[in-house]
């Protein structure tokens, strides 16, 4: 039988938004910081993805 979820352990949708991106954000710059990516490779990458997102979006 399911359980009742309990409203205090519950995050709302723009908490959860908030701490991805914050992760996100924390990995991108260490990964940056220690050399393993830079920031121009970084960047071109999320312009590609982003671009791939985008024609997604426009085809449905």
């Amino acid at each position: 039988m399911a359980q009742k979820l309990d409203e205090n352990e519950l995050v709302n949708f723009k908490e959860l938004l908030m701490a991805n991106s914050i992760q996100n954000d924390a990995l991108v710059q260490l990964l940056i910081e220690e050399g393993i990516i830079s920031e121009q490779k970084y960047f071109a990458k999320f312009k590609e993805v982003q671009a791939q997102y985008q024609k997604r979006e426009s085809i449905r």
